[in-house]
Protein backbone atom coordinates (compact mmCIF):
# COMPACT_ATOMS: atom_id res chain seq x y z
CA UNK A 1 0.00 0.00 0.00
CA UNK A 2 2.82 2.41 0.90
CA UNK A 3 4.52 1.71 -2.43
CA UNK A 4 1.32 2.61 -4.27
CA UNK A 5 0.90 5.81 -2.29
CA UNK A 6 4.47 6.80 -3.17
CA UNK A 7 3.69 6.11 -6.81
CA UNK A 8 0.66 8.37 -6.64
CA UNK A 9 2.71 11.08 -4.97
CA UNK A 10 5.24 10.89 -7.77
CA UNK A 11 2.51 11.14 -10.32
CA UNK A 12 1.06 14.20 -8.61
CA UNK A 13 4.48 15.84 -8.64
CA UNK A 14 4.55 15.42 -12.42
CA UNK A 15 1.06 16.83 -13.08
CA UNK A 16 2.50 20.21 -14.07
CA UNK A 17 4.60 18.52 -16.76
CA UNK A 18 1.45 16.99 -18.24
CA UNK A 19 -0.27 20.34 -18.91
CA UNK A 20 0.25 20.01 -22.65
CA UNK A 21 -1.58 16.68 -22.64
CA UNK A 22 -4.41 18.18 -20.61
CA UNK A 23 -4.72 21.23 -22.83
CA UNK A 24 -4.63 19.21 -26.06
CA UNK A 25 -7.37 16.98 -24.74
CA UNK A 26 -9.48 19.89 -23.50
CA UNK A 27 -8.87 22.89 -25.76
CA UNK A 28 -12.40 24.23 -25.56
CA UNK A 29 -14.50 22.36 -23.06
CA UNK A 30 -12.21 22.10 -20.02
CA UNK A 31 -11.80 18.92 -18.03
CA UNK A 32 -14.74 17.18 -16.46
CA UNK A 33 -14.86 15.24 -13.22
CA UNK A 34 -15.32 11.98 -15.13
CA UNK A 35 -12.16 12.70 -17.15
CA UNK A 36 -10.23 13.30 -13.93
CA UNK A 37 -11.21 9.92 -12.52
CA UNK A 38 -10.32 8.15 -15.77
CA UNK A 39 -6.93 9.92 -15.91
CA UNK A 40 -6.02 8.89 -12.37
CA UNK A 41 -7.10 5.29 -12.93
CA UNK A 42 -4.87 5.13 -16.00
CA UNK A 43 -1.95 6.54 -13.97
CA UNK A 44 -2.46 3.86 -11.30
CA UNK A 45 -2.58 1.08 -13.88
CA UNK A 46 0.57 2.31 -15.66
CA UNK A 47 2.44 2.66 -12.37
CA UNK A 48 1.43 -0.85 -11.37
CA UNK A 49 2.54 -2.32 -14.70
CA UNK A 50 5.89 -0.52 -14.49
CA UNK A 51 6.64 -1.69 -10.93
CA UNK A 52 5.54 -5.26 -11.22
CA UNK A 53 4.80 -6.90 -14.54
CA UNK A 54 4.49 -10.29 -12.88
CA UNK A 55 1.35 -11.47 -11.18
CA UNK A 56 2.79 -11.33 -7.66
CA UNK A 57 1.44 -9.99 -4.46
CA UNK A 58 1.29 -6.52 -5.97
CA UNK A 59 0.30 -7.73 -9.44
CA UNK A 60 -2.69 -6.80 -11.52
CA UNK A 61 -4.84 -9.75 -10.50
CA UNK A 62 -4.18 -9.14 -6.83
CA UNK A 63 -4.84 -5.44 -7.19
CA UNK A 64 -8.01 -6.05 -9.22
CA UNK A 65 -9.36 -8.29 -6.48
CA UNK A 66 -8.35 -5.74 -3.87
CA UNK A 67 -10.06 -2.98 -5.84
CA UNK A 68 -13.23 -5.05 -5.99
CA UNK A 69 -13.14 -5.63 -2.23
CA UNK A 70 -12.41 -1.99 -1.54
CA UNK A 71 -15.29 -0.87 -3.77
CA UNK A 72 -17.63 -3.19 -1.97
CA UNK A 73 -16.54 -1.94 1.43
CA UNK A 74 -16.25 1.70 0.28
CA UNK A 75 -14.50 2.72 3.55
CA UNK A 76 -10.96 1.49 2.99
CA UNK A 77 -7.70 3.38 3.02
CA UNK A 78 -7.50 3.03 -0.77
CA UNK A 79 -10.68 5.06 -1.20
CA UNK A 80 -9.39 7.65 1.24
CA UNK A 81 -6.13 7.81 -0.69
CA UNK A 82 -8.02 8.26 -3.95
CA UNK A 83 -10.02 11.09 -2.41
CA UNK A 84 -6.80 12.79 -1.33
CA UNK A 85 -5.39 12.42 -4.86
CA UNK A 86 -8.55 13.93 -6.30
CA UNK A 87 -8.46 16.82 -3.87
CA UNK A 88 -4.80 17.63 -4.56
CA UNK A 89 -5.33 17.37 -8.31
CA UNK A 90 -8.25 19.81 -8.07
CA UNK A 91 -6.12 22.20 -5.99
CA UNK A 92 -3.38 22.11 -8.61
CA UNK A 93 -5.90 22.88 -11.33
CA UNK A 94 -7.24 25.84 -9.39
CA UNK A 95 -3.70 27.20 -8.90
CA UNK A 96 -2.64 26.75 -12.52
CA UNK A 97 -4.51 29.20 -14.75
CA UNK A 98 -3.11 27.46 -17.83
CA UNK A 99 -5.40 24.50 -17.21
CA UNK A 100 -8.99 25.24 -18.33
CA UNK A 101 -11.63 24.85 -15.68
CA UNK A 102 -14.62 22.58 -16.01
CA UNK A 103 -17.38 24.54 -17.82
CA UNK A 104 -20.11 22.30 -16.49
CA UNK A 105 -22.91 20.87 -18.67
CA UNK A 106 -22.72 21.62 -22.38
CA UNK A 107 -26.13 23.24 -22.39
CA UNK A 108 -29.73 22.77 -23.38
CA UNK A 109 -30.89 20.56 -26.25
CA UNK A 110 -31.80 22.01 -29.64
CA UNK A 111 -34.34 19.44 -30.75
CA UNK A 112 -37.66 21.21 -30.18
CA UNK A 113 -38.23 19.41 -26.88
CA UNK A 114 -39.76 21.26 -23.96
CA UNK A 115 -37.40 22.93 -21.47
CA UNK A 116 -38.74 23.35 -17.94
CA UNK A 117 -35.92 25.81 -17.30
CA UNK A 118 -36.95 28.10 -20.17
CA UNK A 119 -40.68 27.40 -20.08
CA UNK A 120 -40.85 26.94 -23.87
CA UNK A 121 -39.92 24.37 -26.49
CA UNK A 122 -36.21 24.51 -27.24
CA UNK A 123 -35.26 25.85 -30.68
CA UNK A 124 -35.08 23.11 -33.30
CA UNK A 125 -31.79 23.27 -35.22
CA UNK A 126 -30.69 21.69 -38.46
CA UNK A 127 -27.04 20.94 -39.19
CA UNK A 128 -26.45 24.28 -40.92
CA UNK A 129 -27.91 26.31 -38.06
CA UNK A 130 -26.49 27.58 -34.77
CA UNK A 131 -27.94 29.58 -31.90
CA UNK A 132 -26.36 33.00 -31.42
CA UNK A 133 -26.30 35.69 -28.75
CA UNK A 134 -25.51 39.36 -29.16
CA UNK A 135 -22.16 40.75 -28.04
CA UNK A 136 -22.91 44.37 -27.20
CA UNK A 137 -19.20 45.21 -26.82
CA UNK A 138 -18.65 45.04 -30.56
CA UNK A 139 -22.22 44.71 -31.88
CA UNK A 140 -21.77 41.23 -33.29
CA UNK A 141 -23.58 37.91 -33.03
CA UNK A 142 -21.55 35.07 -31.53
CA UNK A 143 -22.26 31.39 -31.05
CA UNK A 144 -24.33 30.52 -27.98
CA UNK A 145 -22.04 27.86 -26.49
CA UNK A 146 -24.62 26.62 -23.99
CA UNK A 147 -27.71 26.89 -26.26
CA UNK A 148 -29.44 28.73 -23.42
CA UNK A 149 -28.96 32.44 -24.13
CA UNK A 150 -32.63 33.18 -24.72
CA UNK A 151 -35.64 33.98 -22.54
CA UNK A 152 -39.34 34.40 -23.13
CA UNK A 153 -40.07 36.39 -19.97
CA UNK A 154 -43.15 38.15 -18.62
CA UNK A 155 -42.44 41.76 -19.52
CA UNK A 156 -45.32 43.00 -17.37
CA UNK A 157 -43.29 42.26 -14.24
CA UNK A 158 -41.36 45.14 -12.70
CA UNK A 159 -37.98 45.64 -14.35
CA UNK A 160 -38.75 43.34 -17.31
CA UNK A 161 -39.87 45.91 -19.89
CA UNK A 162 -38.25 45.05 -23.22
CA UNK A 163 -36.32 42.20 -21.55
CA UNK A 164 -37.79 39.24 -23.44
CA UNK A 165 -35.01 37.79 -25.61
CA UNK A 166 -36.33 35.40 -28.23
CA UNK A 167 -33.96 32.72 -29.56
CA UNK A 168 -31.94 33.76 -32.63
CA UNK A 169 -30.13 31.52 -35.09
CA UNK A 170 -27.64 31.95 -37.89
CA UNK A 171 -28.46 29.83 -40.91
CA UNK A 172 -25.73 29.24 -43.46
CA UNK A 173 -26.78 28.38 -47.02
CA UNK A 174 -24.27 28.46 -49.88
CA UNK A 175 -21.76 29.97 -47.46
CA UNK A 176 -23.99 32.98 -46.75
CA UNK A 177 -25.45 33.71 -43.31
CA UNK A 178 -29.05 34.72 -42.66
CA UNK A 179 -30.84 35.35 -39.35
CA UNK A 180 -34.02 33.78 -38.02
CA UNK A 181 -36.01 34.02 -34.78
CA UNK A 182 -37.74 31.13 -32.98
CA UNK A 183 -41.48 31.30 -32.24
CA UNK A 184 -42.27 28.45 -29.80
CA UNK A 185 -45.57 26.57 -30.03
CA UNK A 186 -48.31 28.24 -27.99
CA UNK A 187 -52.04 28.64 -27.43
CA UNK A 188 -53.71 32.06 -27.36
CA UNK A 189 -56.83 33.79 -26.13
CA UNK A 190 -58.08 37.25 -27.15
CA UNK A 191 -58.83 39.03 -23.87
CA UNK A 192 -59.62 42.42 -25.37
CA UNK A 193 -58.19 45.02 -27.74
CA UNK A 194 -54.38 45.04 -27.59
CA UNK A 195 -54.57 42.25 -25.01
CA UNK A 196 -53.69 38.67 -25.98
CA UNK A 197 -52.91 35.99 -23.43
CA UNK A 198 -50.36 33.36 -24.44
CA UNK A 199 -49.86 29.90 -22.95
CA UNK A 200 -46.73 28.10 -24.13
CA UNK A 201 -47.21 24.43 -24.96
CA UNK A 202 -45.04 21.48 -24.02
CA UNK A 203 -43.87 19.57 -27.07
CA UNK A 204 -46.19 19.10 -30.03
CA UNK A 205 -49.53 18.44 -28.33
CA UNK A 206 -51.78 20.85 -26.48
CA UNK A 207 -50.57 20.54 -22.88
CA UNK A 208 -49.82 24.06 -21.70
CA UNK A 209 -47.06 24.87 -19.25
CA UNK A 210 -49.47 25.81 -16.47
CA UNK A 211 -52.06 23.15 -17.26
CA UNK A 212 -54.63 25.52 -18.78
CA UNK A 213 -56.97 23.59 -21.11
CA UNK A 214 -56.85 24.58 -24.78
CA UNK A 215 -58.42 23.43 -28.03
CA UNK A 216 -57.51 22.90 -31.65
CA UNK A 217 -59.56 24.82 -34.21
CA UNK A 218 -61.22 21.55 -35.24
CA UNK A 219 -62.63 21.28 -31.72
CA UNK A 220 -64.85 24.34 -32.27
CA UNK A 221 -63.37 26.73 -29.70
CA UNK A 222 -65.36 29.64 -28.30
CA UNK A 223 -64.24 33.08 -27.21
CA UNK A 224 -63.61 31.66 -23.74
CA UNK A 225 -61.17 29.00 -24.95
CA UNK A 226 -57.44 29.03 -25.46
CA UNK A 227 -56.70 28.00 -29.05
CA UNK A 228 -53.59 26.15 -30.22
CA UNK A 229 -52.30 28.58 -32.79
CA UNK A 230 -52.95 27.06 -36.24
CA UNK A 231 -49.52 28.08 -37.54
CA UNK A 232 -48.05 25.13 -35.61
CA UNK A 233 -50.60 22.44 -36.44
CA UNK A 234 -51.40 19.80 -39.03
CA UNK A 235 -54.99 21.02 -39.34
CA UNK A 236 -56.06 22.47 -42.67
CA UNK A 237 -57.33 25.62 -40.97
CA UNK A 238 -54.36 27.90 -41.71
CA UNK A 239 -51.87 25.18 -40.76
CA UNK A 240 -51.77 22.02 -42.81
CA UNK A 241 -48.31 20.71 -41.92
CA UNK A 242 -47.47 17.04 -42.30
CA UNK A 243 -46.97 16.86 -38.53
CA UNK A 244 -47.40 19.01 -35.44
CA UNK A 245 -44.60 21.56 -35.05
CA UNK A 246 -42.79 22.50 -31.80
CA UNK A 247 -42.26 25.98 -33.24
CA UNK A 248 -41.37 27.89 -36.40
CA UNK A 249 -38.44 30.04 -37.48
CA UNK A 250 -39.28 33.50 -38.84
CA UNK A 251 -36.90 35.65 -40.90
CA UNK A 252 -35.52 38.35 -38.62
CA UNK A 253 -35.78 40.89 -41.45
CA UNK A 254 -37.57 41.23 -44.76
CA UNK A 255 -36.05 39.13 -47.51
CA UNK A 256 -33.29 40.59 -49.69
CA UNK A 257 -31.57 39.60 -52.94
CA UNK A 258 -27.83 38.87 -52.78
CA UNK A 259 -24.88 37.68 -54.84
CA UNK A 260 -23.87 34.10 -54.03
CA UNK A 261 -20.18 34.89 -54.49
CA UNK A 262 -19.86 37.22 -51.52
CA UNK A 263 -23.33 37.74 -50.06
CA UNK A 264 -23.42 41.39 -51.12
CA UNK A 265 -26.81 43.02 -51.54
CA UNK A 266 -28.33 43.44 -55.00
CA UNK A 267 -30.50 46.55 -54.95
CA UNK A 268 -33.66 45.46 -56.79
CA UNK A 269 -35.08 47.26 -59.81
CA UNK A 270 -37.54 46.62 -62.60
CA UNK A 271 -34.80 45.04 -64.67
CA UNK A 272 -33.16 42.63 -62.21
CA UNK A 273 -35.66 41.59 -59.54
CA UNK A 274 -38.59 39.66 -61.07
CA UNK A 275 -36.56 36.50 -61.47
CA UNK A 276 -36.50 32.86 -60.43
CA UNK A 277 -33.39 31.77 -58.58
CA UNK A 278 -33.43 28.46 -60.45
CA UNK A 279 -32.63 30.47 -63.58
CA UNK A 280 -30.11 32.78 -61.87
CA UNK A 281 -27.86 30.44 -59.91
CA UNK A 282 -25.41 33.23 -59.05
CA UNK A 283 -28.04 34.86 -56.80
CA UNK A 284 -29.78 33.92 -53.57
CA UNK A 285 -32.25 35.18 -51.00
CA UNK A 286 -31.01 36.30 -47.56
CA UNK A 287 -32.42 37.90 -44.43
CA UNK A 288 -29.97 40.43 -43.02
CA UNK A 289 -30.00 43.95 -41.61
CA UNK A 290 -28.95 46.99 -43.60
CA UNK A 291 -29.97 45.50 -46.98
CA UNK A 292 -32.48 46.77 -49.49
CA UNK A 293 -35.50 44.45 -49.35
CA UNK A 294 -36.34 42.32 -52.40
CA UNK A 295 -39.13 44.09 -54.33
CA UNK A 296 -40.22 44.39 -58.00
CA UNK A 297 -41.12 40.70 -57.96
CA UNK A 298 -44.48 38.98 -58.43
CA UNK A 299 -45.99 37.17 -55.48
CA UNK A 300 -45.70 33.86 -57.33
CA UNK A 301 -41.97 34.25 -57.98
CA UNK A 302 -41.43 35.28 -54.37
CA UNK A 303 -43.20 32.12 -53.27
CA UNK A 304 -41.05 29.92 -55.52
CA UNK A 305 -37.80 31.63 -54.54
CA UNK A 306 -38.57 31.31 -50.83
CA UNK A 307 -39.11 27.55 -51.16
CA UNK A 308 -35.79 27.22 -53.02
CA UNK A 309 -33.83 28.79 -50.15
CA UNK A 310 -33.46 25.64 -48.03
CA UNK A 311 -35.39 22.53 -48.98
CA UNK A 312 -34.11 20.63 -45.93
CA UNK A 313 -35.39 23.46 -43.74
CA UNK A 314 -38.93 23.62 -45.05
CA UNK A 315 -38.25 27.17 -46.22
CA UNK A 316 -41.20 29.10 -47.60
CA UNK A 317 -42.80 32.48 -47.98
CA UNK A 318 -44.48 33.60 -44.76
CA UNK A 319 -48.14 32.57 -44.55
CA UNK A 320 -50.89 34.72 -43.11
CA UNK A 321 -51.17 32.42 -40.09
CA UNK A 322 -47.45 32.74 -39.39
CA UNK A 323 -47.67 36.51 -39.58
CA UNK A 324 -50.46 36.18 -37.02
CA UNK A 325 -48.32 33.93 -34.79
CA UNK A 326 -45.63 36.60 -34.67
CA UNK A 327 -48.12 39.43 -34.16
CA UNK A 328 -49.92 37.69 -31.27
CA UNK A 329 -46.69 36.84 -29.46
CA UNK A 330 -45.51 40.43 -29.96
CA UNK A 331 -48.71 41.85 -28.49
CA UNK A 332 -48.52 39.52 -25.47
CA UNK A 333 -46.54 39.90 -22.24
CA UNK A 334 -43.71 37.98 -23.92
CA UNK A 335 -43.21 40.74 -26.47
CA UNK A 336 -44.14 44.44 -26.48
CA UNK A 337 -47.11 43.79 -24.18
CA UNK A 338 -49.69 45.90 -26.01
CA UNK A 339 -47.24 48.66 -27.00
CA UNK A 340 -46.93 49.22 -30.74
CA UNK A 341 -43.53 48.53 -32.24
CA UNK A 342 -41.49 51.32 -33.79
CA UNK A 343 -41.86 52.44 -37.40
CA UNK A 344 -39.16 51.69 -40.00
CA UNK A 345 -39.19 54.87 -42.04
CA UNK A 346 -35.78 54.42 -43.68
CA UNK A 347 -36.81 53.80 -47.27
CA UNK A 348 -36.76 50.01 -47.85
CA UNK A 349 -33.70 49.23 -45.71
CA UNK A 350 -34.02 46.19 -43.46
CA UNK A 351 -33.53 46.78 -39.77
CA UNK A 352 -34.27 50.46 -40.30
CA UNK A 353 -30.74 51.49 -41.20
CA UNK A 354 -27.29 50.54 -42.41
CA UNK A 355 -24.52 48.87 -40.44
CA UNK A 356 -25.45 48.15 -36.82
CA UNK A 357 -28.22 50.74 -36.57
CA UNK A 358 -30.76 47.99 -35.89
CA UNK A 359 -28.92 47.46 -32.59
CA UNK A 360 -27.65 50.92 -31.75
CA UNK A 361 -30.73 53.05 -32.54
CA UNK A 362 -33.65 50.97 -33.86
CA UNK A 363 -34.41 48.38 -31.18
CA UNK A 364 -37.87 49.90 -30.71
CA UNK A 365 -38.66 48.54 -34.21
CA UNK A 366 -38.19 45.01 -32.90
CA UNK A 367 -40.96 42.74 -31.58
CA UNK A 368 -39.14 42.57 -28.22
CA UNK A 369 -37.87 46.13 -27.94
CA UNK A 370 -34.30 44.79 -28.07
CA UNK A 371 -31.98 43.17 -30.61
CA UNK A 372 -33.46 39.68 -30.10
CA UNK A 373 -36.77 40.36 -31.82
CA UNK A 374 -38.07 40.48 -35.39
CA UNK A 375 -37.78 43.69 -37.44
CA UNK A 376 -39.53 45.43 -40.36
CA UNK A 377 -43.06 44.37 -39.39
CA UNK A 378 -44.16 48.01 -39.34
CA UNK A 379 -42.88 50.18 -42.17
CA UNK A 380 -40.07 49.26 -44.51
CA UNK A 381 -41.80 47.42 -47.36
CA UNK A 382 -45.27 45.96 -47.60
CA UNK A 383 -44.97 42.19 -47.27
CA UNK A 384 -46.85 39.74 -49.44
CA UNK A 385 -48.07 36.63 -47.59
CA UNK A 386 -49.01 33.28 -49.13
CA UNK A 387 -52.77 33.81 -48.84
CA UNK A 388 -55.42 34.38 -51.52
CA UNK A 389 -59.12 34.57 -52.31
CA UNK A 390 -59.67 31.37 -54.27
CA UNK A 391 -62.58 32.75 -56.34
CA UNK A 392 -60.52 35.73 -57.47
CA UNK A 393 -60.19 36.88 -61.05
CA UNK A 394 -58.02 34.34 -62.88
CA UNK A 395 -55.98 36.99 -64.65
CA UNK A 396 -54.76 38.24 -61.25
CA UNK A 397 -54.59 34.87 -59.52
CA UNK A 398 -52.07 33.93 -62.22
CA UNK A 399 -49.60 36.31 -60.57
CA UNK A 400 -49.42 33.63 -57.88
CA UNK A 401 -50.01 30.59 -60.05
CA UNK A 402 -47.25 28.72 -58.20
CA UNK A 403 -49.60 28.31 -55.24
CA UNK A 404 -53.10 29.28 -56.39
CA UNK A 405 -53.60 26.69 -59.12
CA UNK A 406 -55.74 24.16 -57.23
CA UNK A 407 -57.60 26.67 -55.02
CA UNK A 408 -56.91 24.70 -51.82
CA UNK A 409 -55.03 25.46 -48.63
CA UNK A 410 -51.89 23.44 -47.98
CA UNK A 411 -48.85 23.64 -45.73
CA UNK A 412 -47.36 26.59 -47.64
CA UNK A 413 -50.40 28.68 -48.59
CA UNK A 414 -53.92 29.46 -47.41
CA UNK A 415 -57.04 29.78 -49.56
CA UNK A 416 -59.90 31.97 -48.28
CA UNK A 417 -63.49 31.28 -49.27
CA UNK A 418 -65.03 34.74 -49.44
CA UNK A 419 -64.56 38.47 -49.59
CA UNK A 420 -66.27 39.30 -46.30
CA UNK A 421 -63.78 39.43 -43.44
CA UNK A 422 -66.31 38.51 -40.76
CA UNK A 423 -67.19 35.22 -42.45
CA UNK A 424 -63.98 34.27 -44.26
CA UNK A 425 -61.34 34.91 -41.60
CA UNK A 426 -59.12 32.19 -40.15
CA UNK A 427 -58.26 31.78 -36.49
CA UNK A 428 -54.90 33.23 -35.55
CA UNK A 429 -54.19 35.15 -38.77
CA UNK A 430 -54.36 38.66 -37.22
CA UNK A 431 -57.25 39.84 -39.40
CA UNK A 432 -60.78 39.69 -38.00
CA UNK A 433 -59.76 38.88 -34.41
CA UNK A 434 -57.53 41.97 -34.22
CA UNK A 435 -58.99 44.21 -36.93
CA UNK A 436 -58.20 47.89 -36.38
CA UNK A 437 -55.89 47.41 -33.40
CA UNK A 438 -53.37 50.27 -33.08
CA UNK A 439 -55.41 52.04 -35.82
CA UNK A 440 -53.81 49.77 -38.44
CA UNK A 441 -55.38 49.56 -41.92
CA UNK A 442 -57.76 46.63 -42.39
CA UNK A 443 -58.75 46.08 -46.01
CA UNK A 444 -59.58 42.47 -46.84
CA UNK A 445 -59.73 41.10 -50.39
CA UNK A 446 -62.49 43.54 -51.30
CA UNK A 447 -63.14 42.49 -54.90
CA UNK A 448 -62.16 39.56 -57.10
CA UNK A 449 -59.46 41.54 -58.90
CA UNK A 450 -57.55 42.00 -55.61
CA UNK A 451 -57.17 38.36 -54.54
CA UNK A 452 -53.96 38.66 -52.45
CA UNK A 453 -52.94 40.23 -49.15
CA UNK A 454 -49.98 42.26 -48.01
CA UNK A 455 -49.07 42.96 -44.39
CA UNK A 456 -47.26 45.51 -42.26
CA UNK A 457 -47.47 48.68 -44.30
CA UNK A 458 -44.67 50.47 -46.17
CA UNK A 459 -42.42 53.24 -44.86
CA UNK A 460 -44.14 56.00 -46.88
CA UNK A 461 -47.63 55.27 -45.48
CA UNK A 462 -49.38 57.46 -42.96
CA UNK A 463 -47.57 56.04 -39.95
CA UNK A 464 -50.54 55.07 -37.72
CA UNK A 465 -52.05 52.89 -40.47
CA UNK A 466 -48.93 50.69 -40.65
CA UNK A 467 -48.30 47.95 -38.13
CA UNK A 468 -48.39 44.27 -37.23
CA UNK A 469 -52.20 44.22 -37.56
CA UNK A 470 -52.22 45.98 -40.93
CA UNK A 471 -53.60 44.00 -43.90
CA UNK A 472 -54.48 45.26 -47.37
CA UNK A 473 -55.70 43.64 -50.59
CA UNK A 474 -53.43 43.47 -53.62
CA UNK A 475 -53.06 42.06 -57.16
CA UNK A 476 -49.79 40.25 -56.56
CA UNK A 477 -47.92 42.21 -59.20
CA UNK A 478 -44.24 43.19 -59.21
CA UNK A 479 -44.51 46.48 -57.34
CA UNK A 480 -41.86 48.92 -56.14
CA UNK A 481 -42.96 48.72 -52.50
CA UNK A 482 -43.89 45.04 -51.93
CA UNK A 483 -41.47 42.50 -50.48
CA UNK A 484 -41.81 39.21 -48.55
CA UNK A 485 -40.35 37.28 -45.60
CA UNK A 486 -38.82 33.84 -45.21
CA UNK A 487 -40.00 31.22 -42.72
CA UNK A 488 -38.69 27.76 -41.81
CA UNK A 489 -40.87 24.86 -40.67
CA UNK A 490 -39.33 21.42 -40.36
CA UNK A 491 -39.05 18.38 -38.12
CA UNK A 492 -36.04 16.11 -37.63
Amino acid sequence: MENRQRDLACKLANIKEKNMYIKNAKETKGITLVALVITIIIIIILATVTINMAFGDNGLLKQAQLAKDLTANSTTEEQEGMNRVMEEYANLMAEDDEIPVDPGPIGLPTDGSFSAEKGVNTPLLASNMKLVIFNSDNNTWVKDETNSGYSYVDTSEAGNTNKSEWANAEVTVDGITSYFVWIPRYAYKIIGENNIDIKFIKGTGKETVDGTPCKYVSENPTADDYIVHPAFTDEEENGGWDSQLPGIWIGKYEASLANKTDGSNIVPSNSNANILLSEHTDKTVVTKSGYSSWRYCTIGNMYTNAKAYGTNLGSHMLKNSEWGAVAYLTESIYGKNGTEIGFNNNNYITGGGTGNEYATKNTDQSTTGNVYGIYDLRGGSNEYVAAYYKEGDTSYLNNGISFTADGNSDEYSTAYDGLALATSYKYGDATYETSGWHSDSNNFFGTSDYPFLRRGGQYSLFEPSAGIFNFYHDRGEAYLNNSFRLALAFVI
